[in-house]
């Protein structure tokens, strides 16, 4: 189901640029998630005792959404359709809660920075600033853990390592003042927590410490780079189900789908010109 629902909630998805609705584009059906389930309980490992069998199936199902929604997405939209997938887990296996996944997104945008104590250092916006007051009031995880609650302080009294920190190219991979070995000794949340910090400082890195946060939750192959093969959107197509290429300029895919048309002896192939514009 979290994974049904990780499917539906892409149509709530904004161009960021127009700020106009575009999430109808990513319209889901139900059929089209049972189809994925289907193929799941059908290539998935078989297994005893029915438990692990069950874990196979969510593991499977889990990627094969992914790979089946990823060929469907914007560029743009595919790490937010990832981070969404890993962040309803958590919460679902309640790990996270909304009340952490809506710090994450906004931030101190709730803030008023004429509300609060002046910002005392000249090398962070007072955008940050307000992000840094954010985080050190909010409590993470169900066990509502005010971690970065001195970090004001931590900031203050190591100024010149924080400031380092906060320059490095790449700080999501960098070691952070005070708070690392705490962290890492934080198993359940210390991959949120290094993601949650580098987005209130560094948001130019969220992305990449998104990435990071994703691979370490889900794996590796959720991040790899991939390219769907014809064969395989073949496989997965019918006669009543039609596949739909979004061309970029120069792009063709006439000369694959007459070497696909060749492998299953039905070539020629039949094409029909749309003209342009």
């Amino acid at each position: 189901s979290i994974m049904y629902f990780n499917m539906v909630d892409m149509t709530n998805v904004v161009n960021p640029i127009t700020s106009q609705p575009s999430g109808w584009m990513y319209n889901s059906s139900l059929i089209q998630f049972q189809e994925q389930f289907d193929i799941s309980i059908k290539n998935s490992e078989k297994v005893q005792p029915t438990s692990k069998r069950v874990d196979k199936i969510i593991h499977f199902l889990t990627y094969q959404v992914y790979r089946y929604m990823n060929r469907a997405l914007f560029e743009r939209d595919k790490m937010m359709f990832k981070l969404i997938v890993t962040m309803k887990i958590m919460v679902v296996a309640g790990q996270l809660t909304s009340a952490d996944t809506a710090v994450f997104l906004k931030a101190g945008s709730s803030l008023d920075v004429k509300a609060e104590r002046q910002n005392p250092f000249r090398w962070m916006s007072d955008k940050v600033w307000l992000n840094v007051l954010q985080i050190s009031r909010h409590p993470f995880g169900v066990d509502q853990m005010l971690f970065f609650r001195e970090i004001v302080d931590f900031i203050t009294r190591n100024e010149p390592n924080w400031k380092k920190w906060f320059d490095e190219n790449e700080p999501e991979s960098c070691p952070v003042p005070e708070y690392e070995e705490r962290i890492v000794a934080e198993r359940t949340l210390g991959g949120f927590m290094r993601l949650a910090l580098v987005r209130a400082l560094r948001e130019d890195r969220a992305s990449i410490a998104c990435a990071q946060f994703i691979e370490s939750k889900l794996g590796p192959r959720f991040v790899a780079p991939v390219t769907d093969a014809i064969q395989d959107i073949f496989t997965e197509s019918s006669s009543r189900k039609p596949v739909l290429y979004l061309l970029s300029a120069g792009a063709d895919p006439a000369s694959v789908i007459d070497e696909l048309a060749k492998k299953k002896k039905k070539f020629p192939t039949d094409k029909v010109s749309m003209g342009e514009g």
